[in-house]
Order: C-alpha cells, then sequence, then structure tokens
C-alpha cells in the first residue's frame, strides 16, 4: 500500500490522537509527582522567602489568568473643553472646541502634520 493523499490523512490523524493521549498522560504524571512532594514538604522548616516563593509560585498555576485585552469599537470623543485657571484656583475662560475630521492627534505633540 503505497502513501497518497487518503493514507496520509489516516496517519496524521492517528499521530495527532497518540500525541494528545501522551501529553493527557505526561499531565497526569506530573499532576501525581507534584501532588506526592507537596505531601512531603515541611512547610514549618521553609523560611519566609521560601514561603512566599512557594505561594508565588502556586498563585501562579491555580489562578486563572486574566484578559487586557479590550476591543474599543466606539468613535472617540470629538469634543472637548479647555479651561484657563488662575492662581486662586478659579476658571477664568473657558473654550469648547470641536475636533474637525481631518484632527490628528500627533499634530498637537509636534508630530508632521503632512502625513
Amino acid at each position: 500500500m503505497g502513501l497518497n493523499s487518503q493514507t496520509a490523512s489516516e496517519a496524521g490523524k492517528i499521530s495527532k490522537r497518540l500525541e494528545k493521549s501522551y501529553r493527557v498522560d505526561v499531565r497526569n504524571d506530573l499532576k501525581t509527582l507534584i501532588t506526592h512532594i507537596l505531601k512531603e514538604l515541611d512547610y514549618n522548616t521553609l523560611n519566609n522567602t521560601q514561603k512566599l516563593k512557594l505561594l508565588d509560585i502556586a498563585l501562579k498555576h491555580t489562578l486563572p489568568k486574566l484578559s487586557i485585552e479590550k476591543h474599543i469599537n466606539e468613535e472617540p470623543p470629538r469634543e472637548f473643553q479647555i479651561n484657563i485657571i488662575g492662581d486662586n484656583g478659579e476658571v477664568l475662560e473657558t473654550h469648547n472646541n470641536v475636533l474637525d475630521e481631518n484632527f490628528n492627534f500627533s499634530n498637537m505633540a509636534g508630530g508632521n502634520s503632512s502625513k
């Protein structure tokens, strides 16, 4: 029997299944090993630095990881207000402005406006 697209596809499926079951077996073995080591640990003999390190490692592996990524789909505000404040904290002047479609924030910071 030669190697063709069908036999190659079947071989790939078999190897992927074996790989997944192998990973599950390794994880189970590691869990058993870690449990055994943790049960044998004498926490009373650890100094504060060692206890904190153990806590740090344990929390990294047990707490869920938070997703920082947030998609912003709304338009940024186009209106803004500038207040000129005097030495005594009193508002001396108020300027209300609306940004037009050509406004670019980099222009405010001295960026190149020819982009």
